[in-house]
């Protein structure tokens, strides 16, 4: 019996050739869609990118190789002082996102953090959010409440009248 093989372009089917499980592309164009990629073409040259050679059994290993490839890549291009912060994913898309990374295509994940162009680097760098202290909760201070007296109260009632005139004076 002969097998005839022929290439399907098709959003199930990868160009490593491993069908994947149902909803896995979708899964993989979904996380790409939140750094702002939205080319079909990006997208499933950054599905293949995610994957490498591995063959993957569910949707939830897909995306878990997937956000190690991006955590690995967005370590190497923001460098180690935005590393040690923590929450590196999320920090890194809103980077990516607020320095529109996405408009440089497919081609700026797929070439190594060294090889980027110093001005997306820069941009990149800058657009890191800074980490602020989590909120605890606290006792609030005691106020001091100031009163008015009455001929306060009448001066400025007085005053109102006056052109030219601040009330608060």
């Amino acid at each position: 019996m002969d097998t005839v093989t022929t290439s399907i372009s098709s959003a199930s089917v990868l160009s490593s050739s491993f069908p994947l499980p149902a909803g896995t592309r979708e899964a993989l164009d979904a996380f790409f869609r939140s750094f702002g990629f939205s080319q079909e073409s990006d997208l499933s040259r950054l599905a293949v990118w995610a994957l490498g050679a591995r063959r993957v059994d569910s949707r939830e290993a897909a995306l878990a190789l997937a956000r190690e490839r991006m955590e690995h890549w967005l370590a190497e291009a923001l460098g180690q002082a935005h590393v040690a912060h923590g929450a590196l994913l999320a920090r890194g898309r809103a980077a990516f996102v607020l320095c529109e990374g996405a408009r440089w295509g497919a081609a700026v994940l797929l070439s190594a953090p060294g090889a980027l162009p110093v001005e997306f680097t820069r941009a990149l760098r800058a657009s890191v959010p800074v980490p602020a202290p989590r909120p605890l909760p606290t006792t609030m201070p005691e106020q001091t409440l100031t009163t008015w007296s009455l001929g306060e109260l009448l001066r400025r009632w007085w005053r109102v009248g006056e052109p030219d005139v601040s009330v608060s004076r």
